[in-house]
Protein backbone atom coordinates (compact mmCIF):
# COMPACT_ATOMS: atom_id res chain seq x y z
CA UNK A 1 0.00 0.00 0.00
CA UNK A 2 1.36 3.56 -0.91
CA UNK A 3 2.14 5.88 2.12
CA UNK A 4 1.80 9.40 2.10
CA UNK A 5 4.86 11.72 3.31
CA UNK A 6 3.72 14.12 6.23
CA UNK A 7 5.69 16.76 4.57
CA UNK A 8 3.09 16.19 1.31
CA UNK A 9 0.25 16.79 3.82
CA UNK A 10 2.56 19.76 5.34
CA UNK A 11 3.04 21.44 2.35
CA UNK A 12 -0.51 21.68 0.93
CA UNK A 13 -1.86 22.72 4.26
CA UNK A 14 1.24 25.38 4.07
CA UNK A 15 2.30 24.51 7.54
CA UNK A 16 5.92 23.55 8.49
CA UNK A 17 4.53 22.47 12.19
CA UNK A 18 2.61 18.96 12.91
CA UNK A 19 -0.73 19.23 14.88
CA UNK A 20 -1.83 16.68 16.71
CA UNK A 21 -4.48 16.03 14.38
CA UNK A 22 -2.31 15.71 11.07
CA UNK A 23 -1.50 12.32 11.32
CA UNK A 24 -5.50 11.13 11.82
CA UNK A 25 -5.80 13.21 8.05
CA UNK A 26 -2.88 12.11 6.79
CA UNK A 27 -4.06 8.23 7.05
CA UNK A 28 -6.99 9.55 5.95
CA UNK A 29 -6.09 10.70 2.98
CA UNK A 30 -3.89 7.37 2.76
CA UNK A 31 -7.22 5.24 3.01
CA UNK A 32 -8.78 6.56 0.18
CA UNK A 33 -5.92 6.42 -2.35
CA UNK A 34 -6.36 3.33 -3.59
CA UNK A 35 -10.20 4.67 -4.20
CA UNK A 36 -8.19 7.67 -6.15
CA UNK A 37 -5.78 5.01 -8.13
CA UNK A 38 -8.88 3.20 -9.19
CA UNK A 39 -10.75 5.42 -10.51
CA UNK A 40 -10.93 6.29 -14.38
CA UNK A 41 -10.45 9.76 -12.95
CA UNK A 42 -7.30 9.17 -12.10
CA UNK A 43 -5.78 5.73 -13.22
CA UNK A 44 -3.55 7.12 -15.83
CA UNK A 45 -1.95 10.00 -13.91
CA UNK A 46 1.27 9.72 -12.41
CA UNK A 47 1.58 8.59 -8.45
CA UNK A 48 2.22 12.39 -7.08
CA UNK A 49 -1.15 13.52 -8.94
CA UNK A 50 -3.09 11.00 -7.66
CA UNK A 51 -1.25 11.54 -3.85
CA UNK A 52 -2.54 15.08 -4.71
CA UNK A 53 -6.17 14.40 -4.97
CA UNK A 54 -6.25 12.14 -2.39
CA UNK A 55 -4.46 14.96 -0.31
CA UNK A 56 -7.28 17.61 -1.43
CA UNK A 57 -9.96 15.13 -0.27
CA UNK A 58 -8.50 14.77 3.12
CA UNK A 59 -8.10 18.91 3.61
CA UNK A 60 -11.84 19.52 2.61
CA UNK A 61 -12.63 16.65 5.05
CA UNK A 62 -10.62 17.86 7.72
CA UNK A 63 -11.88 21.41 6.81
CA UNK A 64 -15.28 20.00 7.06
CA UNK A 65 -14.86 19.06 10.61
CA UNK A 66 -13.63 22.03 11.83
CA UNK A 67 -15.72 24.27 9.78
CA UNK A 68 -12.57 26.50 9.14
CA UNK A 69 -9.79 26.39 6.72
CA UNK A 70 -9.59 26.98 2.85
CA UNK A 71 -12.74 24.93 1.87
CA UNK A 72 -14.83 27.24 4.47
CA UNK A 73 -14.06 30.57 3.53
CA UNK A 74 -14.19 29.25 -0.14
CA UNK A 75 -17.88 28.24 0.77
CA UNK A 76 -18.77 31.19 2.45
CA UNK A 77 -16.79 33.48 -0.26
CA UNK A 78 -19.17 32.01 -2.73
CA UNK A 79 -22.64 31.91 -0.84
CA UNK A 80 -21.81 35.87 -0.37
CA UNK A 81 -21.21 36.36 -4.55
CA UNK A 82 -23.40 33.93 -5.86
CA UNK A 83 -26.38 32.90 -2.94
CA UNK A 84 -25.58 29.70 -2.82
CA UNK A 85 -22.69 27.07 -1.57
CA UNK A 86 -21.42 25.86 -5.30
CA UNK A 87 -21.60 25.78 -8.57
CA UNK A 88 -22.79 22.85 -11.11
CA UNK A 89 -24.80 21.19 -8.55
CA UNK A 90 -28.47 21.81 -7.57
CA UNK A 91 -28.37 21.69 -3.93
CA UNK A 92 -31.19 20.10 -2.09
CA UNK A 93 -32.76 20.11 1.08
CA UNK A 94 -30.15 17.42 2.51
CA UNK A 95 -26.95 19.36 1.75
CA UNK A 96 -26.11 20.76 5.35
CA UNK A 97 -22.99 23.59 4.99
CA UNK A 98 -21.66 22.81 8.25
CA UNK A 99 -20.97 18.95 7.25
CA UNK A 100 -20.01 16.63 4.51
CA UNK A 101 -22.00 15.99 1.58
CA UNK A 102 -21.45 14.89 -1.89
CA UNK A 103 -21.82 17.79 -3.99
CA UNK A 104 -18.47 19.29 -2.21
CA UNK A 105 -16.87 16.44 -2.68
CA UNK A 106 -17.60 16.29 -6.61
CA UNK A 107 -16.41 20.31 -6.98
CA UNK A 108 -13.12 19.59 -5.59
CA UNK A 109 -12.57 17.12 -7.84
CA UNK A 110 -13.88 19.38 -10.95
CA UNK A 111 -11.10 21.76 -9.63
CA UNK A 112 -8.32 18.97 -9.38
CA UNK A 113 -9.29 17.97 -13.24
CA UNK A 114 -10.23 21.56 -14.51
CA UNK A 115 -7.39 23.70 -14.34
CA UNK A 116 -6.77 27.36 -15.86
CA UNK A 117 -3.90 28.74 -17.77
CA UNK A 118 -0.92 29.14 -16.01
CA UNK A 119 2.85 30.19 -17.40
CA UNK A 120 3.05 28.29 -20.57
CA UNK A 121 0.81 25.57 -19.52
CA UNK A 122 -3.04 25.01 -20.91
CA UNK A 123 -6.00 25.33 -19.62
CA UNK A 124 -8.03 22.07 -19.61
CA UNK A 125 -12.28 21.91 -19.52
CA UNK A 126 -13.86 18.61 -17.75
CA UNK A 127 -17.54 18.34 -16.87
CA UNK A 128 -18.59 18.30 -13.46
CA UNK A 129 -21.50 16.12 -14.36
CA UNK A 130 -18.88 13.08 -15.81
CA UNK A 131 -19.95 10.10 -14.67
CA UNK A 132 -16.58 9.17 -12.81
CA UNK A 133 -15.90 12.28 -11.48
CA UNK A 134 -19.45 11.74 -9.29
CA UNK A 135 -18.79 8.57 -8.74
CA UNK A 136 -15.80 8.61 -7.14
CA UNK A 137 -17.38 11.26 -5.16
CA UNK A 138 -20.20 9.32 -3.73
CA UNK A 139 -17.12 6.46 -3.00
CA UNK A 140 -15.11 9.46 -0.74
CA UNK A 141 -18.18 10.88 0.52
CA UNK A 142 -19.33 7.09 1.84
CA UNK A 143 -15.81 6.60 3.16
CA UNK A 144 -15.88 10.23 4.91
CA UNK A 145 -19.41 9.37 6.44
CA UNK A 146 -17.89 6.44 7.82
CA UNK A 147 -15.40 8.07 10.02
CA UNK A 148 -17.58 11.19 10.71
CA UNK A 149 -18.00 10.62 14.36
CA UNK A 150 -14.11 9.79 15.08
CA UNK A 151 -13.04 12.83 12.98
CA UNK A 152 -10.78 15.05 15.36
CA UNK A 153 -11.35 18.75 14.96
CA UNK A 154 -8.21 20.26 13.73
CA UNK A 155 -7.06 23.62 15.60
CA UNK A 156 -4.67 24.30 12.68
CA UNK A 157 -6.45 25.88 9.12
CA UNK A 158 -5.75 24.64 5.64
CA UNK A 159 -4.04 27.04 3.22
CA UNK A 160 -7.16 29.58 2.17
CA UNK A 161 -5.97 28.90 -1.49
CA UNK A 162 -6.12 25.44 -1.63
CA UNK A 163 -9.51 25.66 -3.30
CA UNK A 164 -9.28 28.88 -5.53
CA UNK A 165 -7.99 31.55 -5.28
CA UNK A 166 -10.06 33.54 -2.79
CA UNK A 167 -9.11 37.09 -4.27
CA UNK A 168 -11.19 36.36 -7.52
CA UNK A 169 -14.22 36.17 -5.58
CA UNK A 170 -13.55 39.27 -3.69
CA UNK A 171 -14.57 41.23 -6.69
CA UNK A 172 -18.06 42.45 -6.81
CA UNK A 173 -20.36 41.65 -10.23
CA UNK A 174 -20.45 45.27 -11.60
CA UNK A 175 -23.07 45.91 -14.24
CA UNK A 176 -21.60 47.75 -17.32
CA UNK A 177 -22.44 51.70 -16.79
CA UNK A 178 -25.20 52.69 -19.02
CA UNK A 179 -24.66 55.64 -22.33
CA UNK A 180 -27.04 58.43 -21.07
CA UNK A 181 -27.60 61.38 -22.65
CA UNK A 182 -25.51 62.75 -19.78
CA UNK A 183 -22.62 60.68 -20.30
CA UNK A 184 -19.03 62.07 -21.34
CA UNK A 185 -17.62 59.92 -23.76
CA UNK A 186 -14.48 59.70 -25.07
CA UNK A 187 -14.08 61.26 -28.81
CA UNK A 188 -13.85 58.00 -30.25
CA UNK A 189 -16.71 56.04 -28.49
CA UNK A 190 -18.85 59.59 -29.53
CA UNK A 191 -18.25 59.20 -33.01
CA UNK A 192 -18.92 55.11 -33.16
CA UNK A 193 -22.29 55.10 -31.28
CA UNK A 194 -23.05 58.48 -34.02
CA UNK A 195 -21.70 56.51 -37.03
CA UNK A 196 -23.77 53.10 -35.84
CA UNK A 197 -26.72 55.11 -34.60
CA UNK A 198 -26.64 54.05 -31.25
CA UNK A 199 -25.45 50.87 -31.74
CA UNK A 200 -22.47 49.65 -29.06
CA UNK A 201 -21.24 47.26 -31.58
CA UNK A 202 -19.79 47.68 -34.43
CA UNK A 203 -17.93 44.74 -36.79
CA UNK A 204 -15.47 44.71 -39.44
CA UNK A 205 -14.11 41.54 -41.29
CA UNK A 206 -10.61 42.52 -41.88
CA UNK A 207 -7.88 45.30 -40.54
CA UNK A 208 -7.88 47.04 -44.07
CA UNK A 209 -11.79 47.56 -43.32
CA UNK A 210 -11.04 48.42 -39.79
CA UNK A 211 -8.64 50.93 -40.98
CA UNK A 212 -10.90 52.00 -43.31
CA UNK A 213 -13.34 53.06 -40.47
CA UNK A 214 -10.43 54.65 -37.98
CA UNK A 215 -9.21 57.09 -40.59
CA UNK A 216 -12.88 57.93 -42.46
CA UNK A 217 -14.78 57.79 -39.32
CA UNK A 218 -13.12 59.00 -36.25
CA UNK A 219 -10.38 61.43 -37.66
CA UNK A 220 -7.44 58.95 -36.81
CA UNK A 221 -4.31 60.03 -38.93
CA UNK A 222 -3.32 57.58 -42.17
CA UNK A 223 -0.44 56.20 -41.17
CA UNK A 224 1.13 53.19 -40.06
CA UNK A 225 1.98 53.54 -36.74
CA UNK A 226 -1.19 55.29 -35.79
CA UNK A 227 -3.65 52.45 -36.84
CA UNK A 228 -3.09 49.76 -34.47
CA UNK A 229 -0.27 47.88 -36.47
CA UNK A 230 -0.42 44.98 -33.89
CA UNK A 231 -3.83 43.96 -35.60
CA UNK A 232 -2.37 44.04 -38.89
CA UNK A 233 -3.06 40.10 -39.34
CA UNK A 234 -5.98 39.72 -37.48
CA UNK A 235 -9.89 39.40 -38.28
CA UNK A 236 -13.20 39.38 -37.36
CA UNK A 237 -13.38 42.52 -35.35
CA UNK A 238 -15.78 44.03 -32.98
CA UNK A 239 -15.52 47.92 -31.62
CA UNK A 240 -16.75 48.18 -28.65
CA UNK A 241 -17.86 51.80 -27.91
CA UNK A 242 -19.22 51.99 -23.82
CA UNK A 243 -18.95 54.56 -21.25
CA UNK A 244 -15.29 53.74 -20.77
CA UNK A 245 -14.38 54.36 -24.21
CA UNK A 246 -13.79 52.16 -26.94
CA UNK A 247 -11.97 48.79 -27.20
CA UNK A 248 -10.97 46.66 -29.99
CA UNK A 249 -11.36 42.62 -29.90
CA UNK A 250 -10.56 40.56 -32.76
CA UNK A 251 -10.96 37.08 -33.95
CA UNK A 252 -14.65 37.37 -31.66
CA UNK A 253 -17.26 38.50 -34.27
CA UNK A 254 -18.24 34.91 -35.38
CA UNK A 255 -19.71 34.77 -31.62
CA UNK A 256 -22.14 37.50 -31.47
CA UNK A 257 -25.39 37.52 -33.12
CA UNK A 258 -27.13 40.66 -33.90
CA UNK A 259 -28.63 41.72 -37.15
CA UNK A 260 -26.14 44.28 -38.11
CA UNK A 261 -23.40 41.63 -37.85
CA UNK A 262 -22.66 39.95 -41.28
CA UNK A 263 -19.98 37.02 -39.65
CA UNK A 264 -22.18 35.75 -37.37
CA UNK A 265 -22.09 32.22 -37.14
CA UNK A 266 -23.92 29.95 -34.68
CA UNK A 267 -22.09 26.90 -35.64
CA UNK A 268 -18.52 28.08 -34.96
CA UNK A 269 -20.22 30.15 -32.14
CA UNK A 270 -21.19 26.98 -30.40
CA UNK A 271 -18.00 25.10 -31.16
CA UNK A 272 -15.40 27.73 -30.15
CA UNK A 273 -17.08 30.54 -28.49
CA UNK A 274 -16.23 29.27 -25.26
CA UNK A 275 -12.79 30.27 -25.33
CA UNK A 276 -13.20 33.16 -24.58
CA UNK A 277 -14.62 32.30 -20.91
CA UNK A 278 -12.03 30.34 -20.52
CA UNK A 279 -8.15 31.63 -22.10
CA UNK A 280 -6.77 35.05 -20.83
CA UNK A 281 -6.81 37.80 -23.61
CA UNK A 282 -9.31 35.82 -25.83
CA UNK A 283 -12.11 38.92 -25.57
CA UNK A 284 -12.11 41.68 -23.42
CA UNK A 285 -13.52 41.24 -20.27
CA UNK A 286 -16.45 44.08 -20.58
CA UNK A 287 -17.27 42.86 -24.27
CA UNK A 288 -17.67 39.40 -22.63
CA UNK A 289 -20.34 40.81 -20.10
CA UNK A 290 -22.10 42.98 -22.53
CA UNK A 291 -22.60 39.71 -24.80
CA UNK A 292 -23.89 38.14 -21.68
CA UNK A 293 -25.87 40.56 -20.43
CA UNK A 294 -27.33 41.40 -23.59
CA UNK A 295 -28.19 37.79 -24.33
CA UNK A 296 -26.29 37.82 -27.74
CA UNK A 297 -24.05 35.07 -27.33
CA UNK A 298 -26.88 32.68 -27.44
CA UNK A 299 -24.70 29.74 -28.74
CA UNK A 300 -21.39 29.13 -27.11
CA UNK A 301 -21.49 26.18 -24.82
CA UNK A 302 -18.50 24.16 -22.85
CA UNK A 303 -17.75 21.35 -25.19
CA UNK A 304 -19.38 18.61 -22.73
CA UNK A 305 -22.69 17.13 -22.07
CA UNK A 306 -25.02 20.09 -20.69
CA UNK A 307 -22.03 22.26 -21.72
CA UNK A 308 -24.66 24.84 -23.15
CA UNK A 309 -26.98 25.02 -19.76
CA UNK A 310 -23.96 24.85 -17.62
CA UNK A 311 -21.85 27.95 -19.50
CA UNK A 312 -25.27 30.35 -19.52
CA UNK A 313 -26.07 29.32 -15.77
CA UNK A 314 -22.47 29.87 -14.48
CA UNK A 315 -20.64 31.63 -17.06
CA UNK A 316 -19.79 34.21 -14.31
CA UNK A 317 -17.71 31.89 -11.78
CA UNK A 318 -16.17 30.11 -14.87
CA UNK A 319 -14.75 33.38 -16.44
CA UNK A 320 -13.37 34.03 -12.61
CA UNK A 321 -12.24 30.61 -12.52
CA UNK A 322 -10.21 30.59 -15.66
CA UNK A 323 -9.71 34.38 -16.56
CA UNK A 324 -8.41 35.20 -13.46
CA UNK A 325 -7.01 38.53 -13.39
CA UNK A 326 -8.44 39.21 -16.51
CA UNK A 327 -11.77 38.99 -14.84
CA UNK A 328 -12.82 42.64 -14.68
CA UNK A 329 -9.57 43.23 -15.63
CA UNK A 330 -8.13 46.43 -18.31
Amino acid sequence: MTTINMQYWLGANERTRVLPTDKWYLDFATSILPLVKASPLFNKEELRTQIDAAISLGMYFQDAIAQSGGWKLFSEAFQGVYGTYLPFYPLSDDYTPDEINQEDIAFVLWTLKSQFSIFDKEYTLFSPYDKDLLALSQSAYELMDARFEEAPISKGESSFLWVMGLDLLDIPITPLPEVTPETKLSKDAAHCLEYSQGKPLLYFTDYKELCTFFVDVLGWENKRSALLPDLEYQKEFVIYANAKGMLVAHNVAAYFCEEHNPMYDAKRAAAEGYKMFCQPGECPFDLLKYGMAKGILPDVELPFLKGKETLHQYWDFIARYYLCEYYEGE
